[in-house]
């Protein structure tokens, strides 16, 4: 037995659906999940303040910029929000990603590992400077 076949049959595995192979299934096919109990409180509480400094750090990678500063507080907010147990504002994918792309700019940037320079025109194009 391979090992694709060994973990196809493991218990509690959802069986493939017709309209699926290797990929994922598409929005309609999945059943929606019961939500996620919030974490306790003293877990809350570490979590606000992690929430908390991605948040400023998001800030600082991209230097101020007044439109991604919006996008990375409505994302701490909507963060803050679900951690209080709390209604949560609507946040747009578009400020998730702005907020995202920040962060992973600053751990690309720390590790050298895709940026070759500071000539790099992409990163510019995406709006999540990094100061050098």
């Amino acid at each position: 037995m391979s090992l694709v076949t060994a973990a196809q049959n493991l218990p509690g595995r959802r069986s493939a659906r017709a309209s699926i192979t290797s990929h994922l299934p598409h929005w309609s096919e999945v059943e929606p999940d019961a939500p996620r109990p919030r974490p306790a409180p003293m877990v809350a509480a570490v979590l606000r303040d992690l929430v908390s400094w991605g948040a400023d750090i998001a800030i600082l990678l991209t230097r101020g910029c007044p439109e991604d500063r919006e996008a990375i507080e409505r994302v701490r907010c909507a963060a803050y929000a679900w951690l209080a147990n709390e209604p949560l504002p609507d946040v747009a994918i578009d400020d998730v990603l702005t907020t995202v792309a920040a962060i992973m700019s600053g751990i690309d940037r720390n590790l050298n590992a895709t940026v070759p320079g500071d000539e790099d025109d992409e990163r510019r194009a995406i709006g999540a400077q990094v100061p050098a």
